[in-house]
């Protein structure tokens, strides 16, 4: 066993216990645990509140290398993975949702990457899941694979443009960035930009994750921090905007015509 972990796999969790379960044996059941490898990864789960069947799953599934924190305060993604990143060991960290899951070779697959051996920021490509969440567990309808080469680039300054669960960044690339408590959402998209204007990660051919998307009202929709729509979402990217300003012209424009979109008229020479 290593004295620190490879990789950090990050999930926040609010009262989900079945989807939870499904991402958390997602991680168990990666070919890269196959031999000896076990000490190598660390889960860390995050409840941002007290629930007797998210701990019931947790105590099922997480082994003795993982942790399991259950904290007060606000509600929402952001505090939880901050509260998981000031104690992850791993030299590689991930972020996974409570409600996707990795795909089973991704681990061994990046490890085996030569943008792995030289600890650079990646990120590779997802499979989007439609499905209905029901009672008895969740339905998927369709399954559609997606290439993210190319998607990231300049276009991240106007909004986001590749999935948390696809990206895999070094501990060391990620240094005293933390996600903000304070957006309604998107604080996912704000820390990423943080991180790109360092140094953009770079694309891997390999499939990293499934995002299960929800179409129906038969479940809870994904959302960031807390739920954000009309007014509240505008002002979100309006506060992405200040923070970091367009870095020439044509991001400026695209930031002006994608508010003026949701009803929102700024000049471009303020984004």
């Amino acid at each position: 066993m290593s004295a620190s972990p490879v990789f950090s796999i990050i999930v926040p969790t609010h009262k989900r216990p079945m989807l939870l379960g499904r991402a958390l044996q997602s991680i168990k059941q990666q070919s890269f645990l196959s031999g000896s490898e076990a000490g190598q990864v660390e889960v860390l789960v995050v409840s941002d509140v007290i629930d007797a069947s998210t701990d019931a799953v947790c105590s099922q599934l997480l082994g003795s290398h993982d942790r399991y924190l259950r904290r007060s305060g606000v509600a929402g993604p952001a505090l939880s993975r901050n509260l998981a990143l000031d104690m992850a060991q791993g030299s590689y960290v991930l972020f996974l949702d409570d409600d996707d899951a990795l795909q089973p070779h991704w681990l061994e697959e990046l490890a085996a990457s030569t943008a792995f051996a030289h600890q650079i920021p990646i990120y590779a490509d997802c499979t989007v899941i439609a499905e209905r969440r029901l009672a008895s567990g969740p339905e998927m309808l369709s399954a559609t694979p997606m290439s993210c080469a190319g998607l990231l680039n300049d276009w991240l300054h106007v909004k986001n443009q590749v999935h948390m669960s696809c990206y895999a960044l070094p501990r060391y690339y990620i240094g005293s960035q933390r996600f903000d408590p304070y957006m309604r959402a998107y604080e996912d998209w704000e820390f990423l930009l943080g991180l790109y204007r360092k140094r953009p990660a770079e694309h891997v051919g390999i499939q990293a994750s499934f995002v299960f998307e929800v179409y129906d009202e038969t479940s809870d929709r994904r959302g960031g921090s807390t739920e954000a729509t009309g007014t509240d979402a505008v002002l979100d990217y309006l506060y992405v905007y200040r923070r970091y300003p367009g870095p020439d012209e044509a991001i400026r424009a695209r930031r002006a015509a994608l508010l003026a979109l949701h009803g929102l008229q700024v000049a471009q020479e303020f984004l």
